[in-house]
């Protein structure tokens, strides 16, 4: 619809005393409708003019909307905001509090004349293709209507530009493989199946089989084969082993319900298609409550992936939208709205039917990602990868890293796994894009070496020879087998003090000493080398009494960092003193405007103070400020120059303005704040030799 050829489309005059006779005329009435008939771009079209009647006696008469109506089409224009809307007349005139003036239904609406309600009944009665008899208010109810056919016209429109994409999709997904019906029941459903007897016609039935056996004091023996199994007394829900194929099986009286004897099983088949890997999830059910001697095995598609190069899509059987039409959606949720979901919704196993993955994604773009070896060798781990929809995960992880290929041909597994379990918070990055196993995994030839010699390494092995690249392999061996027992990575703290001693004198003095935490010792070495100790007299290093030697030097530093915060402190605040006293004449710090003033802090320890005042975080920044990483200022009010008010951090540019637990600067001060940055701002772009400080 075009609207502006519909916006130029004048009103009809309106009869203001008749639409008040009109609204008076009804009880509950607020709205009249004046109905016309145009031809706009040769199109018929249908305009509902409804006014609004309000104030004292109904007398107040206000154009609200037009409805622009055409066969397949309608917008509504609303003449109060000068806007167009889409919604049909019902919802805009029945919106939500906020717009309690348009708060009516039909019943509160009228035509002006029975002519505006005919034009508009038999205008619709045509486009609708309806000649049913409505009663009352028929062009209320045609008009609805039509209004209902256009939403669900624009709706389906709207649904197949994206069903269109999911059926082009679909259409990859061919028939199934002949014997998969075959490896449904052999395989699937392999070991969901009992041994049914009946004591009074002593017979019994095993479903897995098919063989029927004589029951004689409660043991099972074949008819006319000599096999039988004298050790189990058949006894409901007692397992006893079949005598024929040799498995054990739940025994089940045919005299009890079997209401429950349904099992629940989902296979997974992967498909090639082109370059794209598609993996197809199937549920079925094996169903003995009516006929056990043939359980009705029952099969359906829950879900579908389709694998390219450059990402996936997932789709599942289900509702689409609110439709309620069952067809392949988009995936949503994999457990739908059930927590925990059934198993019918979504599988808590699966089992694969492709025994050579590699030759199924053969020629597609998983080619090179050798699932078949990391499903033998690193998903076999269920602590790691205990998951239904594990090979769905494991083609996303390859397409995101492609190196996985070179690490699992070396056989490199576990780090594999390390690496996939914790890609999120690893401590080394793999290198990706590179041609060579070296490249990848960021070491050179002796360092890959050592990880062979290993065996199986894990990603820790890696993180100790990239950490420290010239180890030794007796060294190595040593840290390998290093547990982190409350701390990360304790190796590097070995590989720290090597510098000083070997590994094996630190491992033995560790032991020998009986030192529970380690750690305790990397803190005592921790103090000897801030204090500035002699590192390699081993007097310092290994003292032939630690927890003795380690309480005594624990109250050294102490005394060592009250000591150092104490000059540091007296260095700054000197700092400060001639940054005063060089900037006494600089306009940004003196500012006095509307009662507030801006000043430096007077020693370090005032931004604890103004941190603890404030309830802001200004106290953690003293070193930052100690080291010249940044500035602090104070804004003051004139009032109560000595009372925090505001903290401002400048680091070339005004970094943040804080008040009160963090509060955002008021008008007043947002303006001092501004004209301070502008000033300072001047002051650092000034040629030096104009500058009166630095």
């Amino acid at each position: 619809m075009i609207k502006r050829a519909l916006k130029v489309i004048p009103v009809p005059r309106a009869d203001t005393q008749q639409i008040h006779k009109t609204a008076i005329g009804g009880k509950d009435i607020r709205g009249v409708i004046i109905s016309q008939k145009k031809k706009v771009e040769a199109e018929e079209t249908l305009i509902l003019n409804v006014y609004q009647v309000s104030g004292k006696n109904k007398k107040d008469i206000s154009l609200l909307f037009r409805v622009f109506c055409q066969k397949n089409d309608y917008i509504t224009f609303e003449v109060d905001c000068n806007k167009w809307r889409t919604g049909a007349l019902l919802y805009l005139i029945c919106r939500d509090s906020g717009w309690s003036e348009y708060w009516w239904n039909y019943h509160q609406l009228e035509f002006l004349t029975d002519k505006d309600a005919k034009r508009v009944e038999s205008t619709l009665r045509r486009w609708n293709h309806n000649n049913m008899e409505y009663g009352e208010r028929v062009a209320f109810t045609l008009f609805d209507q039509y209004q209902q056919n256009v939403k669900n016209a624009r709706l389906m429109k709207k649904h197949k530009k994206e069903t269109d994409v999911i059926d082009a999709d679909m259409d990859k997904f061919g028939g199934l493989p002949d014997d998969y019906q075959t490896f449904i029941e052999e395989k699937v459903f392999k070991d969901e199946n009992y041994i049914f007897y009946d004591t009074r016609k002593k017979r019994a039935f095993c479903t897995s089989c098919k063989k029927t056996f004589i029951l004689e004091n409660k043991h099972l023996r074949h008819e006319t084969i000599g096999v039988w199994n004298d050790q189990d007394d058949v006894k409901h829900n007692r397992t006893v082993r079949c005598p024929y194929c040799n498995k054990f099986l739940l025994a089940k009286s045919e005299g009890m319900g079997r209401q429950n004897l349904v099992s629940v099983a989902w296979s997974l088949l992967v498909q090639p298609h082109k370059e794209e890997v598609l993996t197809r999830y199937f549920c079925h059910t094996k169903d003995f409550r009516i006929d056990f001697h043939n359980p009705k095995i029952t099969t359906h598609e829950g879900y579908r992936t389709v694998h390219k190069a450059d990402k996936a899509t997932d789709y599942m059987w289900a509702s689409y939208k609110t439709t309620g039409n069952m067809r392949w959606c988009y995936y949503r949720d994999r457990g739908s709205s059930w927590y925990p979901p059934a198993e019918t919704v979504a599988p808590r196993s699966v089992m694969m039917y492709n025994a050579n993955l590699q030759e199924a994604v053969a020629g597609t773009c998983m080619k090179y990602s050798v699932p078949d070896i990391f499903i033998e060798n690193v998903a076999n781990d269920e602590h790691y990868f205990n998951s239904s929809w594990l090979i769905d995960n494991y083609f996303n992880s390859y397409r995101k890293y492609p190196f996985i290929e070179q690490l699992l041909k070396v056989g490199f597994y576990r780090m594999t796994r390390d690496f996939l379990k914790d890609r999120q918070s690893a401590h080394v990055n793999l290198n990706e894009g590179q041609n060579s196993i070296l490249g990848t995994l960021g070491i050179n030839k002796n360092q890959y070496n050592m990880l062979r010699r290993v065996g199986d390494p894990r990603l820790k092995d890696l993180e100790i020879l990239r950490y420290k690249p010239d180890l030794k392999w007796k060294d190595f061996e040593e840290l390998r087998w290093i547990q982190d027992v409350g701390y990360v990575d304790s190796y590097k703290n070995y590989i720290d003090l090597m510098r000083y001693t070997t590994l094996h004198k630190l491992l033995r003095y560790i032991r020998e000493q009986k030192i529970e935490h380690a750690h305790d010792y990397f803190d005592y070495t921790g103090w000897l080398e801030k204090m500035g100790y002699d590192m390699r007299n081993e007097f310092n290093l290994f003292p032939r009494n630690f927890r003795r030697a380690h309480d005594e030097m624990s109250k050294q530093y102490m005394k060592f960092k009250d000591k150092q915060a104490r000059e540091n402190a007296k260095r700054f605040n000197r700092l400060l003193r001639k940054i005063r006293k060089e900037t006494a004449e600089v306009e940004a710090m003196n500012l006095n405007i509307d009662g507030l003033f801006i000043r430096l802090p007077n020693k370090l320890e005032e931004l604890k103070e103004e941190g603890e005042a404030l309830h802001h975080c200004v106290g953690t920044y003293m070193e930052k400020v100690e080291k010249g990483e940044t500035m602090i200022f104070f804004i003051r009010q004139k009032a109560a120059p000595e009372k925090p008010y505001y903290t401002l951090e400048w680091h070339g540019r005004v970094v943040q303005c804080r008040g009160f637990r963090n509060c955002e600067m008021t008008p007043e001060v947002k303006a001092f704040v501004e004209i301070f940055g502008e000033k300072m701002a001047e002051y650092e772009n000034a040629p030096r030799k104009q500058r009166k400080a630095g």
